[in-house]
């Protein structure tokens, strides 16, 4: 079954946290990790969408 929040994309945009980060929903700001199916921390770096790649900051960790 896909995430209600993100439609599984895994990203929501940062402002309206409801609406999927993408062409069929939101892309008024950012994108961040969708908080129902792509939590993340400091050991767990998120799911990133197709294309992206994350980076490694050694002083700040996971860049995305």
């Amino acid at each position: 079954m896909a995430c209600p929040t993100c439609n599984d994309e895994g990203w929501v945009c940062e402002n309206h946290t409801d609406k999927a980060w993408n062409a069929e929903g939101c892309t008024c700001g950012a994108g961040q990790p969708c908080r129902d199916c792509n939590p993340c921390d400091r050991d767990n770096p998120p799911r990133m969408p197709p294309g992206s790649k994350p980076i490694w900051d050694v002083d700040e960790g996971w860049r995305h």
